[in-house]
């Protein structure tokens, strides 16, 4: 399997961070749907932004999925901090891509989301990239 970069939790360990680590496979959008879906019920996010989020979490994790490297694994972390949720996935992709601000999947996300980020680093050792695609969503829309 591929190794993928990821985020790393906070020490405070008062602010757990959920992590699940998948197949790059579609098969697996159910259960990454669900993981987001779970998070923002628990946190006690409205019927909307618990929409907004699960839609979101499809599209970052569709986005990284048809990129992925074979073999590839998608690590996904999901933080609640502040009355926001943190969701950062990452990958191991192919190409160094536009997923970025003129793509329809970023503006889908920026729709969704209060904030949207695209990290990709070169792998020296294979011609791949670690690509992490984070969003936030702010509990009840506020502004903190």
């Amino acid at each position: 399997m591929a190794i993928a970069k990821t985020i790393e939790p906070d020490q405070d360990h008062t602010h757990p961070v959920v992590e699940l680590r998948v197949r790059a496979t579609p098969d697996q959008l159910s259960v990454l749907r669900a993981l987001a879906t779970t998070v923002a019920i628990h946190e006690d996010f409205d019927l909307d932004s618990i929409a907004d989020i699960k839609l979101a979490m499809d599209e970052v994790c569709t986005q990284l999925i048809v990129r992925a490297t074979p073999d590839a694994v998608l690590v996904c972390r999901l933080q609640y901090l502040d009355g926001t949720l943190r969701v950062a996935v990452s990958s191991t992709t192919t190409t160094l891509d536009s997923i970025g601000e003129r793509s329809f999947a970023w503006h889908v996300l920026t729709a969704l989301t209060d904030s949207v980020d695209l990290k990709q680093e070169p792998d020296p050792a294979t011609s791949n990239f670690a690509t992490t695609l984070e969003f936030t969503k702010v509990k009840n829309g506020l502004i903190l």
